[in-house]
């Protein structure tokens, strides 16, 4: 496979200048050389395969040979996801891009263990990881970071979907049930996927959830750590509606 770099802007053709930190991993890290040929994304849904023509200590020039543009998802998926505890943060965002998630809204549910102690610098850090993880998955586009929402206050972006399910431990209904019943009743274009703590979600969170109108599904036997489970619910959500 190619080694994945991002590029702000990519050409229909021609050549183009590298810089700045992806052209120092280019160089330093990845060590690639004249002649190469490597894949550029946008991270907005265009790849592009070049061949390298000069490499300097801090840049490196590059012929574009083929152009993919991909369409953004049909159905969008975003991913409500608690915040969990600082050495699984960046893991959980690792394994949101890599299973296909658009967007990814920060929570902070009344029983989080983790919190962001500065928003802006935090929600940078799940933008960054997001784009290096679009990098190492070799996504066209990266996924949308949202600001943070809290508590019960979290119920109130449900409105902007068609479906909102609620991974809920203690109690739900068999997921590919509700999602033949979904389909059928409306064409879906925004789906929320609800992500826990590890503590699980509060009574009135739920409560919450459900009265503007979640469903609350389970995910079998085994429990997941809150960082895993989004990845799954990913997985059998996409495998349900046919995307996978």
């Amino acid at each position: 496979m190619l080694p994945v770099f991002i590029v702000d802007e990519l050409p229909d053709k021609g050549e183009l200048f590298v810089s700045g930190d992806e052209a120092h991993h280019a160089i330093s890290v990845t060590r690639i050389k004249v002649n190469e040929i490597i894949a550029l994304t946008d991270g907005k849904g265009r790849r592009v395969s070049v061949e390298v023509t000069s490499i300097t200590k801090r840049s490196f020039s590059a012929k574009v040979l083929t152009v993919q543009d991909f369409p953004a998802s049909q159905i969008w998926l975003t991913v409500m996801q608690a915040l969990t505890k600082g050495d699984r943060a960046r893991e959980t965002i690792e394994l949101l891009t890599e299973a296909g998630v658009d967007e990814i809204i920060p929570w902070s549910a009344n029983r989080s263990i983790g919190q962001f102690k500065d928003e802006q610098d935090s929600l940078d850090k799940w933008r960054s990881w997001a784009r290096e993880s679009t990098k190492q998955s070799r996504r066209a586009w990266f996924p949308k970071i949202s600001t943070l929402q809290n508590g019960i206050s979290a119920s109130e972006v449900l409105s902007g979907f068609d479906l909102t399910l609620l991974f809920h431990e203690s109690d739900g209904g068999k997921l590919s049930d509700l999602l033949s019943k979904a389909q059928i009743d409306k064409q879906l274009t925004r789906v929320l996927l609800i992500i826990g703590p590890e503590g699980g979600i509060s009574d009135e969170e739920v409560a919450a959830f459900l009265e503007r109108g979640a469903l609350s599904v389970a995910m079998g036997l085994p429990i997941f750590r809150s960082a895993h489970a989004g990845a799954a619910a990913l997985a059998a959500v996409q495998t349900g509606l046919g995307i996978w």
